[in-house]
């Protein structure tokens, strides 16, 4: 955000340069506005596996009656992983028909069967465990896995972390646009929060997770703030 310059404030180049370099910051009549981020960074505890069973049947029916059988033998195989009932939730839930090649003299689709497809949500709360979670899932009937993202189980003290980060850079910014601008930095008028939070990190195929070691890395907890001050002469 360029600086913003009102009817008899004089600002120095300095300052002017400052808040273009640094962004985020704003001079009007009395008041300085500035925005601050914090981020915090950890090792994840956490992974969120997402899976599920596909059948195929001559009739809708029987393709969704396979699926909730190996569905529910999935979620039996889970629990006795020591998966709690609480860390699974079920998702989608559809069928769709399998049509024949139709040459250019055939006027209709010919219905070869119906495939249907469950899915499912499994927080796994101890990592050194998802390879073997997904031998169980795969003995189970489970055959469709769309990927493994790492979070951590308690993102509060994070959150505090990162606000208070934020904070910080922000009245640091507001310091040096006050200095620089020959102007004395007053109390805190507001304090805005927004784009706070920081998602999981992003999702990896798993299609080869059995066989390959998995690095959780880090994440990204991340908290913005909006700061207004009152300036004197």
């Amino acid at each position: 955000m360029q600086p913003l310059l009102t009817t008899g404030r004089r600002i120095s180049a300095l300052a002017l340069a400052l808040c273009a370099l640094l962004g985020a910051g704003a001079i009007q009549a009395g008041e300085l506005r500035v925005s601050g981020e914090g981020v915090i960074s950890a090792v994840p505890d956490m992974a969120q596996l997402s899976l599920g069973v596909e059948a195929q049947d001559s009739t809708a029916a029987a393709a969704l009656s396979q699926v909730s059988e190996r569905i529910g033998a999935v979620i039996d195989a889970l629990k006795a992983q020591g998966i709690a009932a609480t860390d699974m939730q079920t998702g989608q839930l559809s069928v769709r028909p399998e049509y024949q090649e139709r040459s250019k003299a055939e006027d209709m689709l010919n219905v070869l069967g119906y495939v249907a497809n469950s899915d499912l949500s499994v927080r796994v709360r101890d990592l050194d465990a998802v390879g073997e979670l997904i031998d169980a899932v795969a003995k189970a009937g489970g055959n469709t896995f769309s990927g493994i993202s790492f979070d951590v189980q308690d993102r509060a003290p994070l959150l505090i972390l990162a606000r208070k980060a934020a904070v910080a850079d922000a009245m640091a910014k507001a310091a040096l646009f006050a200095g620089a601008a020959g102007v004395t930095l007053g109390s805190v008028e507001t304090i805005d929060e927004t784009g706070m939070g920081g998602g999981p990190s992003p999702m990896m195929d798993s299609a080869a997770l059995r066989s390959m070691p998995i690095a959780a890395g880090e994440i990204d907890v991340t908290a913005t703030v909006h700061m207004v001050f009152d300036i004197d002469d």
